[in-house]
């Protein structure tokens, strides 16, 4: 159970998610007394935060709950990706409460439909940090999380329950992975390694292949940094590592950083942590946060949610 009283200042929200007309929020256990880690918006009279699925589900210490949400990934069918790491308060004092899993939450059923636990594929020293979901030509589910300690991309087949690990640069302590199409029946993960120029692209049906020599693409390797924000099919959202503005790059189109579309601009003190593509309607959201100030000090964080049309 959750003994320790909830801190309102604590919670640092670092995505945003939205479905029909709702939106999902990731907090992370950064600091200690985050109540739970992923929570919905109710937006009838004020804007107020109700954990997602339920209190239950983010109980510390009960594994079967969720204890560290670092990403979630939303597929088309309305399931929640949801990545626990399993280790809390890691910005204080970390401490592993449980294994690392994978914990599906339906949407449409407003209930977990299913715990993977990925331990046999995490190392002790692992930083895992983000998760995409491919669903394959014959029914198969293949889920990727990135694993910026070892440089690689865990890959987990859902049906068979077995897993393995590609490795994809050297490791580092950023490692933010996104997913594209090139053509219908053919997507590409996006890589971009903190701290380092370029961004980097691996064919999803490379990391299938087991045991496989993955082949890389780099783009802008002479370019500034960026950090990566989010992607819908065809455009990848990131923000140059010493600037708050969102930009876009059309995916279809060759990568220059000097032409990326500027969308959002945060406003002072504010930068932008995630952006997605609502999956029906031309709108994208935008979370704004004084994430650094919050992050490097004690101040409580403030957030700002915006919509762009496309």
């Amino acid at each position: 159970m959750n003994n320790e009283p909830h801190l309102k200042d604590n919670v640092i929200a670092i995505k945003a998610l939205m479905y029909m007309d709702d939106i999902y929020l990731l907090t992370p256990r950064m600091k200690h007394g985050v109540l739970s880690t992923v929570w919905l918006i109710l937006r009838e009279q004020r804007v107020e935060l109700e954990p997602y699925p339920d209190l239950r589900s983010h109980n510390i210490g009960d594994c079967s709950a969720i204890q560290n949400a670092v990403d979630f990934y939303l597929d088309n069918l309305g399931n929640l990706w949801v990545l626990d790491t399993g280790i809390i308060d890691t910005l204080e004092s970390p401490r592993c409460t449980c294994p690392p899993k994978v914990t599906v939450i339906s949407i449409l059923l407003g209930k977990i439909t299913k715990r993977i636990d990925i331990s046999v594929l995490a190392e002790p020293n692992s930083l895992l940090q983000n998760i995409v979901v491919e669903y394959g030509h014959v029914g198969k589910i293949f889920i990727y999380i990135s694993d910026a300690s070892r440089g690689a991309v865990l890959v987990y087949e859902v049906s068979s329950e077995t897993g393995w690990a590609v490795i994809a640069c050297a490791p580092s302590v950023g490692l933010q992975i996104a997913m594209i199409k090139r053509a219908p029946a053919h997507n590409i993960l996006i890589i971009v390694i903190l701290h380092q120029q370029g961004l980097f692209e691996l064919d999803t049906s490379a990391l299938r292949r087991r045991n496989s020599i993955s082949p890389i693409r780099v783009y802008g390797d002479h370019t500034k940094a960026v950090l990566l924000l989010g992607s819908d099919a065809h455009h990848i959202y990131l923000r140059h590592v010493e600037c708050s503005d969102v930009l876009s790059w059309d995916t279809r189109h060759a990568y220059n950083s000097s032409r990326l579309a500027n969308i959002h601009s945060a406003g002072p003190r504010l930068t932008p942590t995630s952006v997605a593509a609502h999956p029906l309607r031309p709108i994208l959201l935008v979370l704004d946060s004084n994430y650094a100030d919050t992050v490097n000090g004690h101040l409580p964080t403030y957030h700002k949610i915006s919509f762009i049309e496309q």
